[in-house]
């Protein structure tokens, strides 16, 4: 557990350097026909689940690519509207990138365009939906906590652990993001475990389950732990200076990011650019350089991932065949939460 929680704190500092030059990648010569397309498009509209994930990309990606305007939009709501709006004839968004779970809906209604991908030699693990997705990014689900309050050999290892009396009435959650890792590790306890576990976390440890972010009730001390968190997030804010670190219970729970491309693209050209960016080295760098959000997969050389994928951690990975039943224990997890059923 060292090891790994040394591997999440710091692997933004280890993979940075990837993005300091431009790699071959983007310099190709099927690369560079799609670029001169594109600018004579001048245009593309990305959206993504929240202003953070998105409002990065337009330097990044013009830093690489210069002369074409990026657009964007950050809405948790992007899965809704971009049914609505092809339900609706208009087409106004390119590119669409989000989680798997927050894909999946949309990508049952057959918007997405088919990619190719092999201009920027994304490797085939890492697409997803028949060639229509890329991936792009991970997170991991955590224990944050106050570490002028607490040690890292305080913080719970497994994440039943965190039933443990010494955490009761010391804890926090998101009402969002615990009931999504209760889904995640429902796929590895199965769904009366991981109910169960939502069941006792409200009945016996007088967790704090709010709308709010948690850093706060951590840097005050009001809550020392806070459960379910976000491994980029907790990185960013302890680069702000906030007194907070993080450790990965077991088994850990893996969320995936990606981009596609709507069928009916206004800028068809510009779109497979910046997903092919996105889903590219440099384009995983830059993220992580301006989120602090990482790439876990498989080609990934940073810390954390080759833990990940040492055999070692017992992991719960998101992929598309897995998605529908992680959304159905989710919602069932959140109604236990929320005191809408037991």
């Amino acid at each position: 557990m060292r090891r790994l929680t040394s591997a999440i704190m710091t692997c933004a500092l280890v993979s940075l350097a990837a993005g300091t030059v431009r790699a071959q990648s983007l310099d190709t010569p099927k690369v560079q026909e799609l670029y001169a397309a594109a600018k004579k498009e001048g245009q593309v509209i990305i959206w993504g689940t929240q202003r953070r994930e998105v409002e990065w990309i337009p330097a990044a990606f013009g830093k690489a690519f210069p002369g074409i305007d990026v657009q964007f939009l950050g809405d948790n709501d992007i899965a809704v509207k971009a049914i609505a709006e092809a339900r609706a004839g208009r087409h106004q968004v390119d590119v669409y990138q989000n989680s798997l779970t927050g894909t999946l809906p949309v990508m049952q209604r057959d918007i997405f365009a088919p990619v190719d991908w092999s201009p920027f030699a994304i490797d085939k693990r890492n697409i997803a939906f028949d060639g229509k997705m890329a991936y792009t990014s991970n997170i991991v689900y955590t224990v944050a906590y106050n570490n002028k309050l607490a040690k890292e050999s305080d913080a719970p290892k497994r994440w039943l652990d965190s039933l443990d009396e010494r955490y009761k009435g010391k804890g926090a959650s998101s009402t969002f993001l615990l009931p999504r890792l209760i889904g995640g590790l429902g796929l590895a306890w199965g769904e009366d475990k991981a109910l169960q576990f939502a069941r006792d976390i409200v009945a016996k440890m007088n967790l704090l389950l709010t709308r709010a972010p948690r850093e706060s009730l951590l840097q005050s001390g009001e809550r020392i732990y806070a459960f379910g968190e976000i491994d980029s997030l907790i990185r960013a804010v302890a680069a702000e200076g906030l007194p907070v670190s993080q450790v990965v219970p077991e088994p850990v729970v893996v969320g995936q990011f990606g981009v596609t491309i709507m069928k009916n693209a206004p800028h068809p050209n510009a779109a497979r650019l910046v997903a092919g960016f996105l889903a590219s080295p440099e384009g995983k760098a830059a993220r992580l350089a301006a989120t602090s959000q990482a790439d876990y997969g498989p080609t990934s050389d940073n810390a954390l991932a080759k833990e990940l994928h040492s055999g070692k951690l017992k992991v719960v990975w998101d992929t598309p065949d897995n998605m529908a039943a992680r959304e159905a224990l989710f919602g069932r997890a959140a109604a236990i939460l929320t005191g809408q059923t037991r």
